[in-house]
């Protein structure tokens, strides 16, 4: 009788772990919009900006890459929400016509996932 109480809890506490653990591995979700939304692969421009709708004061701004790409730098808008900067060769680098999705992901200071897509328009007028 004592094995199978023993058996039990111990499948219990298996279950609340492992239901723990699938619970961390999922993202909270934010809305972006990503600058420009028209991406021309022959246009000069310096950034790619990504507006949020989460607040500047809760996110661990290290943690942010957009489709793996490194923060370059980040401010508020005048909601005090998150505004990131990323450098736009690298997006280049990574992007084709006709369109492409980017992610934004990263952590709040708390260690909550976040994420956030928006798909924009790749043209290439480069000759």
């Amino acid at each position: 009788m004592k094995t199978r109480t023993i058996a039990g809890i111990l499948l219990i506490a298996l279950v609340v772990v492992s239901v723990g653990a699938v619970a961390d591995n999922t993202s909270t979700k934010i809305e972006i919009d990503v600058a420009p939304s028209v991406l021309s692969l022959g246009s000069d421009g310096t950034w790619v900006t990504v507006h949020t709708d989460i607040a500047l004061c809760e996110v661990a701004c290290d943690t942010l890459t957009l489709n793996n790409i490194p923060v370059a730098w980040v401010e508020s808008d005048d909601k005090g929400n998150l505004v990131a900067k990323f450098d736009q060769s690298e997006i280049k680098a990574i992007v084709a016509p006709p369109e492409a999705t980017l992610t934004l992901t990263g952590q709040t200071n708390d260690g909550e996932h976040i994420e956030g897509s928006d798909i924009i328009r790749v043209i290439d007028c480069s000759g």
